[in-house]
């Protein structure tokens, strides 16, 4: 078996059934589509797609200038289908049946059958998409490998990473699981206290469990929930909470209160917010990285506010059963159920309409008038004289008063610096972070993450409202250093550098039974044996002091050894030889696997 991406989860796999089904279907590219040599057009992970029931047909809308940019005919796609994209592919989301088609060719490859009659949350994340069937406990991680985790249990809202990490929490056994990019199943590390209730968001790019039954923030940690932190307000157990954090803040809706709370997790802790909201049905908030996003069904409108609670917009939503999603771009897109209509919530929670319509037909070309035809010859006659009268005296013309002239608009200019970029490291990766960059008269469109090393180097590309993300498949014992350049429509600004940093992989102890030995008369063959321990990701040449402990008398001074220069160190040591103890060996604050010991 192979070994998944964090905590070292083994992973089998368990794919979808899928169903070829021949689709014939009429693809229609917009004018400022970017037409490839080969008929296609390349699309980054930017934008929004929606699936329009009246038209048939699935269209792409450019986030940053809110253009329909490409579409593609689609009769078969169920009605009220979503629409979710991942690198290569968008895959239209229906009750029935779920069609992948490629994004750069914009054809119809295969149609899956969904696990559930339920409409899923949908999450464009790296690594992904991922749909959460919540009542039916089912996760199905969209892309080239697709795969259906089984839950085993109903789920409350799910909440992802950048870097792909999806994290759940089981409604009714109170865990807290993560299901890794890449991995194939499920690892719980956590547990909320039996009973209470609560739901997940990120804040900085890390999960947190809110607990409303004591009003309480735990980080997530290795070994369980962490120490909690007031929230400094009530939370019902009805709240719904944004799923990344507003600038720092944790958004928490009380539909039935009527009201939002926005409480700081900065370190800064500063008092929460509590907005009053006007009468109406608040269902759904999201982040669009510094502003909130609400949704007023019962009106249809879509307020948004900044991090300090004030309102920005408010803007009506065609009737309809409307719904709120979050591309990769951190942009909230706010879809009309039938998808003639999209809003575009913008970082700073601007509000754009886009009405989604098939490409225009041009114009019939213009008729050029009939030629003059000749005039037939007529004998000339002679000129006739007349007199020239003299010029009119020109008419004096009423004084316009002077209009004032508006000086005009100032021009956008790359923007600033971000600033506060920091770098921490990983296990072959690296997790960056960064303060908003001044916009300088144009909003910030992207942010690009580059790095540099003896090994390469490479760049990454984020929405405007993302503040954090994930560099992976990185040189362990390698020094990166990475600079974070905004972008807006006048063009990139200053990058700004983090210090060097060097992946390494986590320190881990791993213990098996070694050779048959026995010791003095304490120890006896056959069931006497040394330990095995490998030791990985340790300070290389470091003097590191392994103990072995077991749940009876047992006892161990231990063993100091040199670490190798690759970080890693293999020996055997510690006769043993109590049949059904468990024992395991620490160091350095790490604790190993643990082991039963079984006969000779």
């Amino acid at each position: 078996m192979a070994r998944g991406r964090g905590r070292g989860r083994w992973r089998g796999r368990s794919p979808l059934v899928i169903t070829a089904v021949a689709v014939t279907t009429a693809v229609g590219l917009a004018v400022s589509g970017a037409a490839k040599p080969d008929g296609g057009i390349d699309f980054f992970q930017s934008g929004h797609w929606v699936f329009s029931n009246l038209l048939g047909t699935v269209f792409h809308i450019d986030g940053a200038s809110r253009n329909v940019d490409a579409q593609l005919g689609l009769p078969g796609a169920d009605p009220g289908s979503q629409v979710v994209q991942g690198e290569t592919g968008g895959y239209v989301v229906g009750g029935n049946r779920i069609i992948e088609f490629g994004k750069s060719d914009l054809a119809v490859e295969k149609t899956i059958t969904p696990p559930a009659d339920e409409r899923p949350v949908a999450l464009e994340v790296a690594g992904g998409p991922y749909l959460v069937y919540r009542q039916a406990g089912q996760i199905v991680r969209l892309g080239d490998a697709m795969l259906t985790v089984p839950a085993g249990g109903k789920l409350g809202e799910p909440v992802a990473t950048t870097g792909g990490d999806l994290w759940l929490h089981h409604t009714e056994s109170n865990a807290i699981c993560e299901l890794a990019r890449d991995a194939d199943r499920l690892d719980c590390p956590a547990n909320a206290p039996s009973g209470h209730t609560g739901g997940l968001t990120t804040v900085a790019d890390h999960p947190v469990f809110i607990d409303t039954s004591t009003d309480t923030v735990h980080p997530i940690e290795e070994d369980g929930l962490g120490e909690g932190t007031a929230l400094g307000v009530d939370a019902p157990p009805t709240a719904r909470f944004a799923s990344t954090d507003v600038g720092g803040r944790i958004a928490v809706l009380d539909g039935a209160g009527k009201r939002m709370h926005l409480v700081d997790a900065t370190p800064a802790k500063a008092s929460p917010v509590t907005v009053n909201l006007p009468d109406g049905d608040y269902a759904d908030v999201a982040s669009s990285g510094q502003s909130v996003v609400l949704l007023d069904r019962a009106k249809n409108h879509v307020h948004t506010y900044d991090r300090d609670g004030k309102p920005r917009k408010s803007t009506p939503v065609p009737p309809s059963k409307p719904r709120l999603s979050k591309g990769e771009d951190s942009r909230v897109y706010v879809d009309s159920d039938d998808g003639g209509h999209v809003l575009v919530v913008d970082n700073d929670g601007a509000v754009n309409p886009v009405e989604v319509t098939r490409e225009k037909q041009p114009a019939p070309p213009v008729q050029p008038p009939p030629e003059t035809q000749p005039q037939p010859e007529t004998q000339p006659q002679p000129p006739v004289q007349q007199r020239t009268p003299p010029p009119a005296k020109p008419k004096p013309q009423p004084q316009q008063p002077e209009k004032p002239v508006t000086p005009p608009a100032k021009p956008a200019s790359p923007p600033g610096a971000p600033p506060g970029v920091k770098a921490t490291a990983g296990n072959a990766a690296i997790t960056v972070n960064w303060g908003a960059a001044s916009p300088n008269g144009g909003a910030v469109s992207n942010y690009h993450i580059a790095w540099t090393s003896s090994a390469g180097s490479g760049e990454k590309t984020v929405g405007g409202g993302v503040r954090s993300t994930t560099l992976s498949g990185l040189d362990n014992g390698t020094t990166y250093v990475i600079t974070v350049t905004a972008q807006n429509s006048a063009g990139r600004g200053a990058g700004a550098k983090s210090a060097g940093v060097t992946p390494s992989a986590p320190k881990s102890i791993t213990i098996s039974r070694g050779t048959p030995e026995a010791y003095k008369d304490e120890c006896s063959l056959p069931d006497c044996a040394l330990i095995r321990v490998v030791a990985k990701g340790f300070d290389p040449g470091s003097r590191v002091r392994f103990t072995p402990h077991a749940n009876s008398s047992y006892t161990n001074e231990g063993k100091t050894m040199e670490i190798d220069p690759d970080g890693t160190e293999t020996f055997e040591a510690f006769h043993f030889g109590q049949v059904g103890r468990t024992v395991w060996v620490t160091a350095d604050g790490i604790e190993s696997n643990r082991i039963i010991w079984e006969e000779g």
